[in-house]
């Protein structure tokens, strides 16, 4: 009381009020819609059931880190956990600026000590990456758009068993999956054709870093010969807008095959302005077509998959294989966690610290990383980009 930060009870709000005022304030401040629609999440499903009517001045640390108990009793995941606790922290940031409280319970909140089994879990989880002959195979496998792939898989106790993969021609795609579901009568048989705009979607996230929103709001206006510029993003909700933070504005050096495969993907549709990887209907595409349709289907076709057959590899995963590339050739901390659009150096160094070593930087370490996953002779097929090389040596000729 003598300090001024005793609020009595009568005069205290709830978190439930003080929610509404969070919420308040960020479509205020023109949140992006994504944003506010995980607070609303998970608010709505963690925190409301158990700490709504709760009135601030009587939460405590000690009660923050028995809700949490209480979620994973519950069965949350340790991610879920977190974001919720994340949500009730905003909360409480909110009304301490409005004066409603004058401490946070979750910033004070001490962390139970991890055992040393929970620690190893952990970092092995934190960031996997896909090896280079991986990703070497999928760029080379995406470049076939004249080839229909048939797969057939056979469920057991333990997930999908992958018993055949065929390459057929596209003469009679009909006739030949029948007669290859007749072969594999006690299978699950699906087809998979990779879509033209796959293979340079996929080199750009896996050797410029980008976020998958960030690649599906990529406009060719963004691409320059050296670098690409990230300005835009597309949100869960598909809905092209500019990106959520300071940090995410950055450009991006390129090497000269990335450049020479987004020039050839540009020239085989006559495509000067607009998104790099639209849709039909010229809007962004759906996360769900290039995960399920496409980077999925690819990975299982060339037997990339985990033990249950689930495929092996996010798009968040080429994104972690492009920040090891950098920092295998030598980038400094601070120039990675510019490129990869990090909020600090320090978050860098928390998730990527095991990887630095000293060596080559700045379009070097893009254009080496490159010819470590495609190698000195790109591989593309005629059809769908042309000659990549030889776009690349004339461009060389002509500079």
């Amino acid at each position: 009381m003598a300090a001024g930060s005793h609020v009595p009870d009568r005069a205290a709000s709830t978190v439930q009020q003080a929610y509404d005022l969070l919420i308040s304030a960020l479509e205020v401040d023109n949140a992006a819609r994504s944003t506010v629609e995980n607070y609303r999440t998970y608010y709505g499903g963690h925190v409301r059931p158990f700490l709504a009517e709760r009135l601030l001045p009587k939460l405590h640390p000690a009660d923050v880190g028995d809700w949490l108990e209480q979620l994973k009793a519950g069965g949350r995941t340790d991610d879920t956990c977190r974001r919720a606790r994340i949500v009730l922290g905003a909360i409480f940031d909110e009304a301490i600026r409005r004066r409603l409280a004058f401490a946070n319970p979750v910033r004070s909140l001490r962390s139970r000590r991890k055992t040393r089994r929970a620690e190893i879990s952990e970092a092995e989880d934190t960031v996997r990456i896909p090896e280079r002959g991986a990703v070497r195979a999928m760029l080379a496998a995406a470049a076939d758009v004249d080839g229909l792939f048939l797969v057939a898989r056979v469920r057991s106790d333990h997930g999908l068993r992958t018993v055949e993969v065929r390459r057929v021609a596209l003469d009679h795609p009909i006739k030949a999956m029948r007669a290859f579901k007749a072969e594999h009568r006690d299978a699950e048989v699906e087809g998979f054709r990779p879509t033209p705009w796959l293979r340079p979607m996929l080199a750009a996230m896996a050797l410029a870093g980008l976020r998958i929103g960030e690649a599906r709001g990529l406009a060719w206006g963004r691409i320059l010969p050296e670098h690409l510029e990230v300005r835009e993003g597309v949100d869960r909700f598909n809905t092209l807008g500019r990106v959520k933070t300071v940090s995410a504005l950055r450009s991006i050096p390129i090497g000269p095959q990335l450049a020479t495969i987004l020039a050839n993907w540009k020239a085989t549709g006559n495509r000067s302005a607009g998104l790099v990887f639209p849709s039909d209907a010229a809007t962004p595409l759906g996360y769900p077509n290039i995960v399920n349709r496409q980077i999925g289907p690819l990975q299982i076709a060339l037997g990339i998959v985990a033990a249950d057959g689930s495929p092996r590899w996010t798009p968040h995963s080429f994104r972690h294989f492009a920040v090891s590339l950098w920092i295998d050739e030598g980038v400094n901390i601070r120039q990675v966690s510019e490129w990869a659009g990090h909020e600090s150096p320090e978050f860098t160094q928390r998730v990527y610290g095991h990887l630095f070593a000293a060596g080559r930087a700045d379009r070097r370490a893009a254009t080496a990383g490159e010819i470590s996953v495609l190698g000195a002779i790109e591989t593309a097929t005629q059809a769908q980009h042309g000659n990549d090389n030889a776009m690349k040596n004339a461009l060389s000729v002509n500079t």
